[in-house]
C-alpha cells in the first residue's frame, strides 16, 4: 500500500513538472499595432508588445519580408521605463543576452530584414517598437492600396491578443468609410471594421499557423502615393488575394452595382424553372407560418383566459428565460431585444453591480481644446458583481457586466462614448453576448410544457399593467418594487409603472437610493440607449456583406501576393 502511494506521489510530481514545463517560456500577452498612413504612401508603424519574459532566449525580433522596393527607416525601441535602446546598426544574433540588453539593430535579409532588440531582465516587460515602411501604399490605375502582412505566421510566442488600428492622420477626415475597402486574411474568428475614420482589426488567441494580412483599397486622391504597384490595376491585386479565400470577386462586383428593383424582379421571374419551384417553396413556408401563428394565437388565448395576477419574480429571476416564455406563444416575440437589454442594465443597477454616483468629469472635445473646465456629473460607476445572486448568475448577465467593466477602464466610471468605442473594437465579445440572449428560445410545444412558468410571466405582466388598481389594496409589496421596475422595462411598460409608483407612494420613491437610481431620468436611459445602439451597430456591421470591403470577419485562406511579413519572429 505504501509503495502504491509512493508511486502515485512520484507520478503526481512528474505531472506537475510537465505542467510547469509547458507553462514556461516567454509570453506575448498583447500586441497593439498602430499603422499611420502618410500622404506619400509611407506608413509609420508603432508596435506595443506586453510580454512576460523569463530566462529563455536573448532577443525579440520582427520579420519583415517581401519588401520589394520598400525600405525600413527610423527604427527604434523603448521599454516600460522610457529608455530608448541604442541602435547598433547591423545586428549579430550570436551575441549574449547581457550584451544585447538595451540595444537594438537590424539583420538584413535577401528581400527583407529582421528588427531585433535585447530582452534584458526577466519579468513583465513592455516594449514599444517604432519603424517606417516606405511606399506601403502604392498607386494603381483605378485606385490606390496595399496588401501587407502585419503579423507573421509561426511567431513564437504567438500573441494572446492583437489589436490593430490603421489611421491616416495626414487627413482631417481620416479614412472615410465610403472611400475605403478593407479585407483581412490569414486568421480565423478575428474582425475588421471601419470605425471613426480608422480601420480596426482585432484577434484573440492566435495560433502558430495564423497571421494577419490586411488588404486595403483607397479611392484615388485620398492619399498621393509616390510609388506605383507592381501590377497595373488594383483589381489584379484583389483577385490574387481573393483566390483561396471565402471572399469572392463576384460578390465584390455585385456590391458595386445597383440594378433597379424592377429589373431584378424581372430577371428573377424569367431566369429558370427553378424559380417557380422556389416560389412554391416560399409559398409553403408562408402558409406554414400562417397556420403556426393561428395555433399560437389559440393557445395564447387559452393561457390568458383565466389568468390571475402574479406578484413575485418569475422564471427564478432569469430575464432571458422570461422573454423566451412569452415568445413561445407568438410568431414574433413582443418583448424586443432593446427592452431585454434595458431590463438587464436595470437588473445590474438593482443588484448593485452598477451604481449612479456623482463624480468630477474632465472637459472633453472642443470644450477641452478651448480651455473649458470639467464639472461634477452623475455617472455610472462599476460596483461589485455577485455571481451567486440568482438575479445576475446567468451567463448573459455576467457577459453584460464584463462588457461594462472592461469598457469603463481603470477608473471604473462608465461613459457612453467609452462603451461605444469598446464595443466597436471588440465585436467578438459583443456578438457572443447577443448570441447568449438568443440561446434557449422556446417553441410552442416547449412553451406548453412550461405553461405554469409562462402563466407566472404573463401574470406579472398583467399585474404591472393594472398596477394602480392592484396597489390600492396591496401596499405591502414595496420590497418588490425594484424587481417590478426591472420587469416593467422588460415588458415595455416601464414609464407607465414608474408613473403609477409615484402616484401610489411618492415618499418611498424618494427614500430608497436604489429606487432613485432605477428611476433616474437622465443617466440610466442614456446608458441603456447607448448600450443597445452600440450593440445594434456592431450586429449590423458583422452581418452586412464582407465582399464589398466594409469589414467583418476574416478569411483564413487567401491573401496571396502580400508584401511584408513572412514566417517567424517572436523570441529566440
Amino acid at each position: 500500500m505504501r509503495h502504491s502511494a509512493s508511486n502515485r506521489a512520484v507520478a503526481l510530481l512528474f505531472a506537475v513538472a510537465a505542467t510547469l514545463s509547458l507553462a514556461a517560456g516567454p509570453q506575448l500577452h498583447k500586441l497593439t499595432i498602430n499603422v499611420d498612413l502618410r500622404d506619400n504612401g509611407d506608413a509609420e508603424i508603432t508596435e506595443l508588445r506586453q510580454m512576460g519574459i523569463d530566462d529563455v532566449g536573448t532577443e525579440c525580433y520582427i520579420v519583415v519580408g517581401n519588401l520589394g522596393t520598400s525600405t525600413i527607416t527610423d527604427f527604434y525601441v523603448t521599454d516600460e521605463y522610457g529608455t530608448r535602446y541604442t541602435n547598433v546598426g547591423e545586428w549579430n544574433i550570436k551575441r549574449s543576452r547581457e550584451w544585447k540588453a538595451g540595444k537594438c539593430g537590424i539583420v538584413t535579409k535577401g528581400n527583407g530584414c529582421e528588427l531585433c532588440w535585447g530582452l534584458g531582465k526577466e519579468g513583465e516587460r513592455f516594449y514599444k517598437v517604432h519603424y517606417v515602411v516606405t511606399d506601403l501604399v502604392r498607386s494603381y490605375e483605378e485606385s490606390d492600396g496595399f496588401n501587407w502582412m502585419f503579423v507573421t505566421r509561426d511567431m513564437d510566442p504567438s500573441p494572446q491578443r492583437v489589436e490593430m488600428e490603421i489611421t491616416a492622420n495626414c487627413r482631417e477626415d481620416g479614412l472615410p468609410a465610403d472611400d475605403v475597402g478593407v479585407w483581412t486574411f490569414g486568421h480565423r474568428g478575428g474582425t475588421s471594421q471601419l470605425v471613426d475614420s480608422m480601420v480596426v482589426v482585432s484577434k484573440r488567441d492566435m495560433t502558430r499557423e495564423e497571421s494577419i494580412i490586411v488588404m486595403m483599397e483607397l479611392k484615388k486622391g485620398l492619399l498621393h502615393p509616390k510609388a506605383s504597384g507592381t501590377k497595373a490595376t488594383f483589381a489584379e491585386v484583389r483577385q490574387a488575394a481573393f483566390e483561396g479565400s471565402d471572399y469572392s470577386e463576384e460578390g465584390y462586383q455585385k456590391s458595386k452595382k445597383e440594378a433597379s428593383w424592377l429589373s431584378k424582379a424581372w430577371n428573377f421571374i424569367v431566369s429558370s424553372f427553378e424559380v417557380l419551384c422556389g416560389l412554391l417553396f416560399i409559398g409553403g413556408i408562408i402558409a406554414w407560418g400562417i397556420v403556426s401563428a393561428l395555433r399560437k394565437r389559440r393557445e395564447r388565448k387559452k393561457l390568458l383566459a383565466n389568468l390571475e395576477w402574479y406578484r413575485q419574480v418569475p422564471a427564478n429571476g432569469n430575464l432571458v428565460r422570461a422573454r423566451h416564455l412569452i415568445g413561445a406563444f407568438y410568431n414574433v416575440n413582443p418583448v424586443s431585444s432593446e427592452d431585454l437589454i434595458s431590463a438587464m442594465v436595470l437588473q445590474l443597477i438593482r443588484t448593485g453591480a452598477l451604481r449612479v454616483e456623482e463624480h468630477f468629469v474632465d472637459a472633453t472635445g472642443l470644450k477641452k481644446i478651448f480651455g473649458g473646465e470639467g464639472k461634477v456629473q452623475q455617472c455610472i460607476v462599476i460596483g461589485d458583481f455577485d455571481p451567486t445572486n440568482r438575479l445576475t448568475s446567468t451567463a448573459p448577465m455576467r457577459k453584460l457586466f464584463e462588457i461594462f467593466q472592461q469598457a469603463a477602464g481603470e477608473d471604473a466610471i462608465l461613459q457612453p462614448k467609452e462603451l461605444k468605442k469598446w464595443m466597436n473594437r471588440h465585436e467578438d465579445e459583443v456578438m457572443e453576448f447577443l448570441k447568449s440572449t438568443e440561446d434557449g428560445a422556446l417553441s410552442l410545444k416547449e412553451g406548453l410544457r412550461c405553461s405554469d412558468d409562462a402563466s407566472k410571466v404573463f401574470g406579472l405582466k398583467k399585474f404591472l399593467e393594472d398596477f394602480t388598481l392592484a396597489n390600492e389594496r396591496h401596499l405591502s409589496e414595496l420590497g418588490l418594487w425594484k424587481d417590478y421596475l426591472v420587469y416593467a422595462t422588460l415588458f415595455g411598460i416601464g414609464d407607465q409603472v414608474k408613473a403609477d409608483m409615484k402616484q401610489i407612494n411618492p415618499e418611498f420613491m424618494q427614500m430608497d437610493q436604489v429606487i432613485r437610481d432605477l428611476t433616474n431620468e437622465t443617466v440610466v436611459p442614456a446608458l441603456y440607449a447607448s448600450t443597445f445602439a452600440s450593440m445594434n451597430s456592431v450586429r449590423n456591421s458583422v452581418e452586412r456583406s464582407r465582399d464589398s470591403g466594409g469589414g467583418g470577419s476574416s478569411s483564413f485562406g487567401g491573401g496571396g501576393g502580400f508584401s511584408g511579413g513572412g514566417s517567424g519572429g517572436g523570441v529566440r
